[in-house]
Formats: C-alpha cells, sequence, structure tokens
C-alpha cells in the first residue's frame, strides 16, 4: 500500500481555482472520478488545480459558501475518466474541518494535515495519508484500501472489502472492515481501540507503556501474543477468547473481534 504518486499526463492544469481560507471554519470538496492529492504550503491561499481534459469554464469546480461552511462541488462533466485528477494545497496555517469526497477517484497525501477535523470517503478508490494531526478523523472506502502511516487523534476507520494499514497512532481508533486485514500500531492510548472483520487477520501492536483491558474472539483462526497478562481461552466450538490487562489504571478498552481470521497482539 505505497503512497501514490501523481502522475502528470500535462504540465499545466485545465482550471485554477484560489480562495482565502482566512475565516472559513469548514471545507467540503467534492468529485466524481478525480483523484485527490492534497499538499500544505506556507501561501495564505487556498489552490486548486484541475487535471481533467478540459478547459470550458463550466467544468471548472462551482463554489458555494457562508459563513459557516464552503463547499466545492466538481463541474459538469461529459464522461468518466479515471486519469483525471485534482491537487488542492492548503495553507499551513489553516487548522478547519476539511471534508474530501470522490465517488471513483483516490485520495492522497504525502505531507502533515493538522486539522481540526477530516473526513475523507470515496465509493470505489483507496485512501493514503502520511500523517493527520486532529481530534476527529473519519476515512471510509467501499471497496478498496486504506493506509493512514501516522496519526495524533480518533482515527474512525471503515472498508468494505479492503485492508485497513493503520500506524503510529497516538489516541484511539475504530478500525473495520470485512474482507480484508487489519494491521495497526499504536503509540499512546487515550481513548477505546475496537477492531473488527469479518473474514480477515488481525494484527495489533499496543502501547510499550498505559493500561489496557484487551477483550478479543476469533471463531475459526489462531491467537498468538507474548505479552504479559494477555490469556487464551477455548470455547465451544473451537472458538478462541483472548482477555486480559495490561499496565496499570487507568484502562483503556481494547476490542478485537474477527469470524474467520487470526489475532496478534504484541
Amino acid at each position: 500500500m505505497d503512497n501514490m504518486e501523481i502522475n502528470k499526463t500535462t504540465t499545466t492544469p485545465d482550471n485554477v481555482l484560489k480562495l482565502d481560507l482566512s475565516t472559513v471554519k469548514a471545507l467540503q470538496i467534492g468529485y466524481h472520478a478525480e483523484t485527490i492529492f492534497v499538499k500544505t504550503s506556507e501561501e495564505n491561499e487556498m489552490i486548486l488545480e484541475e487535471y481533467i481534459g478540459y478547459t470550458a469554464y463550466e467544468y471548472l469546480a462551482k463554489v458555494n459558501a457562508n459563513r459557516f461552511k464552503t463547499t466545492i462541488r466538481y463541474g459538469r462533466r461529459e464522461s468518466v475518466n479515471t486519469k483525471s485528477y485534482v491537487v488542492i494545497t492548503l495553507p499551513k496555517s489553516w487548522h478547519g474541518e476539511l471534508m474530501l469526497y470522490t465517488q471513483y477517484g483516490h485520495i492522497s497525501s504525502k505531507d502533515t494535515l493538522i486539522l481540526e477535523r477530516l473526513a475523507a470517503e470515496t465509493s470505489e478508490g483507496s485512501i493514503t495519508l502520511s500523517e493527520v494531526k486532529a481530534p476527529r478523523i473519519r476515512l471510509v472506502s467501499s471497496c478498496n484500501c486504506i493506509l493512514l502511516e501516522k496519526a495524533e487523534g480518533f482515527a474512525d476507520i471503515h472498508t468494505t472489502s479492503g485492508a485497513i494499514a493503520a500506524y503510529e497512532i497516538d489516541g484511539g481508533a475504530k478500525l473495520e472492515t470485512s474482507t480484508g486485514i487489519i494491521d495497526a500500531s499504536f503509540e499512546h492510548l487515550s481513548n477505546v481501540l475496537e477492531c473488527s472483520t469479518l473474514s480477515g487477520d488481525i494484527q495489533l501492536t499496543l502501547p510499550k507503556a498505559g493500561g489496557m483491558n484487551v477483550d478479543g474472539i476469533t471463531k475459526t483462526g489462531e491467537v498468538s501474543s507474548e505479552l504479559e497478562g494477555i490469556s487464551v481461552k477455548i470455547k465451544p466450538g473451537n472458538v478462541k477468547n483472548v482477555y486480559g490487562t495490561i499496565g496499570e489504571k487507568p484502562f483503556q478498552n481494547v476490542k478485537i473481534n474477527t469470524i474467520n481470521g487470526s489475532i496478534s497482539i504484541q
């Protein structure tokens, strides 16, 4: 699950939109087939560049703003072009709420995003983010993988038929997928951690310090852990329950659930 690169088919964007975000608290950006790349810069304005293969004004993103939220939606499209993309450059000084949506495209960022809230959703693409610092982080992909390399805050990550990889998390998380694996590591837990998958393995690396109450179950998989305080109980039907207490108070709850996968806790 490597970071996606911007594969430019042209040296200049078809359309450019610039906005002053100094008074904007929430920014919502939605696209159709375009992949969304997010960058940050020292500039004071947000810059949105569209690489869609059209130069007519009617294809430019449409802006609707009020004193609470600024919404940007894609303009008219003649056809679905999965090679099209947009590049959003945010001021490093802006830390509002950012909401991103694309139906067929991916969502990707290699920069550190410091926000009040981040919500990113794609129906058919993947999500790849380098580092996010936000109290609330919500990432959703209906049928692809999600990678979050580093995070500070509560990460709420959902995918139906893809893998979830979330590393170096400081905060808490709810990680849920139906047919993919979950691979996650935590630097510090200050909130609940919940992991759930129907038919995938769950691999967790828990913080070395802090208190945790662990409770997990797998119906057909195996359980492995070398952590002191973790035990495994086999119930009727070969159902395996992993449980135990690690560290000292205050305790954070760690809940793990998979039907057809194995559980590894380190």
